[in-house]
């Protein structure tokens, strides 16, 4: 996937910005907050001693690094297997260090991720459209998890593949990554209706026989693939195919195990910014996470008008069903991979 080199360069310097600049606010952060023990995934005094690495791995981090050494353990299935799984096969080579593996995956998923954006997005767009949709996502609030040990930069890039080899009709290639995306993220299976109606889109004006058209849609039946398989191990595990649903209430953060509809989610939000304390820090998170579910609701509508229907179509199914749990929580990382949305502020810039 070659790329001119001025604008190789200009993505080189852009990638190697936002990693300097999170490294400056990793050194800056303790002057305004405390460390919060409970949340590391190391001990205290190793943080200190090397706050640049082991900010990176909080959280969820410790999640996946337990699972790449040890399998998953107690309620740990809400996390899909693959990105671990990368996590567990490079660790070797680097001495067995599972939290800087995941790390080299992470960061060197998102680098890759700006070239595939950048191709996916030269299919349509100037460079007056180009160019902002990466500053968008680069001062995006909590981008910093592209270059942490989760899984959103390798997922990132399963998405975009996926799209740009549907785009340039490398079908099997689409439906493969799109396998590896569904063993990635849950939301992945919404490549599937995504890239039936790219595929529709593309050969809707073109006559053939049956057999052609089979075999022309035969590669997006690959995109299921890594979610059945990762079901099918929960199945003869726990008995419950669906078991990475029904524990995310056992996480906490105001999950509901029904369905929860999105009015419902803003309304109690708007009751919350009414009645929460403004002097509490969790009122500014409430009003970052409605602001965000907000945004991209809007911008989800928009994209609809402004570019392909099946970019359309994943961006809102990828925003809308994380919200049906009946909370934003989490909701501003998970917007992370609706590229279309990002494109739709672009948009929003030059008009």
């Amino acid at each position: 996937m070659l790329l001119p080199r001025p604008d190789l360069k200009r993505i080189i310097l852009s990638f190697l910005t936002w990693r300097i600049l999170l490294l400056v606010l990793i050194l800056i952060a303790p002057g305004f907050f405390s460390l919060r023990p409970q949340f590391l995934a190391t001990e205290p005094s190793d943080f200190v001693k090397n706050p640049l690495f082991w900010a990176h791995v909080n959280f969820d981090g410790d999640h996946y690094t337990r699972i790449s050494q040890n399998g998953y353990g107690l309620l740990e299935e809400a996390f899909f297997p693959f990105y671990p799984l990368t996590i567990s096969k490079l660790a070797p080579y680097l001495s067995n260090d599972h939290p800087l593996a995941g790390l080299i995956i992470s960061n060197l998923s998102f680098f890759l991720s700006l070239m595939v954006l950048f191709k996916l997005l030269r299919l349509d767009f100037p460079d007056s459209i180009t160019w902002p949709t990466f500053l968008w996502l680069l001062i995006f609030p909590v981008s910093f998890f592209f270059g942490s040990v989760y899984s959103e930069s390798l997922f990132f890039l399963e998405v975009l593949l996926s799209f740009y080899f549907a785009r340039t009709k490398r079908w099997w290639l689409a439906g493969l990554v799109g396998s590896l995306a569904t063993a990635t993220r849950f939301v992945g299976i919404f490549l599937l209706p995504a890239l039936a109606i790219e595929w529709w889109l593309q050969y809707k004006n073109q006559k053939s026989n049956l057999k052609n058209q089979i075999l022309r849609v035969l590669p997006l039946l690959l995109i299921p693939l890594g979610l059945l398989l990762y079901m099918n191990y929960l199945n003869r595990v726990h008995q419950d195919p669906l078991r990475f649903i029904h524990i995310q209430k056992d996480y906490g953060q105001f999950r509901s195990d029904k369905i929860i509809l999105l009015y419902q989610v803003f309304w109690r939000y708007a009751k919350m910014l009414v009645t929460v304390n403004r002097a509490d820090p969790l009122y500014w998170t409430i009003v970052l996470e409605a602001a965000v579910g907000a945004l991209f609701l809007v911008t989800s509508i928009a994209s609809f008008k402004l570019h392909r229907l099946s970019y359309a179509i994943f961006n809102l199914l990828a925003y809308l069903v994380p919200t049906l749990t009946g909370s934003f929580t989490g909701q501003i990382r998970y917007v992370l991979v609706c590229f279309p949305s990002f494109i739709v502020l672009s948009h929003f810039i030059i008009n």
